[in-house]
């Protein structure tokens, strides 16, 4: 695993996330709990998708938070350790969990 750093794509750019794979693991999202006062986001998947992911810091921990454009309600994961964010960041780009 790589450490946490800032993505170094452009504004609105990133990459596509894959249709997710037969048997990939279901993250449990939760209704945004804005715990912390600057959270900033390291990672997006791109714009151009009715769902858009992004990879959040914040008060020593790191999350996962979905943008759903088409309906405008987002969702996160749990609080988790960076690494563990930064495992589930990928299984999201590889189709190995939604």
């Amino acid at each position: 695993m790589t450490a946490l750093t800032a993505s170094s794509g452009h504004a609105d750019h990133g990459p596509h996330v894959p249709k997710p794979r037969d048997g990939c693991r279901r993250i449990v999202w939760h209704p945004p709990m804005n715990a912390e006062t600057r959270p900033r986001i390291l990672r997006w998947t791109c714009e151009c998708r009715t769902r858009v992911y992004y990879l959040v810091v914040g008060g020593g921990r790191a999350y996962v938070r979905r943008a759903d454009k088409q309906s405008g309600v987002d969702h996160e994961t749990a609080r988790m350790r960076h690494r563990e964010a930064d495992r589930l960041w990928m299984e999201i780009l590889l189709g190995l969990a939604r």
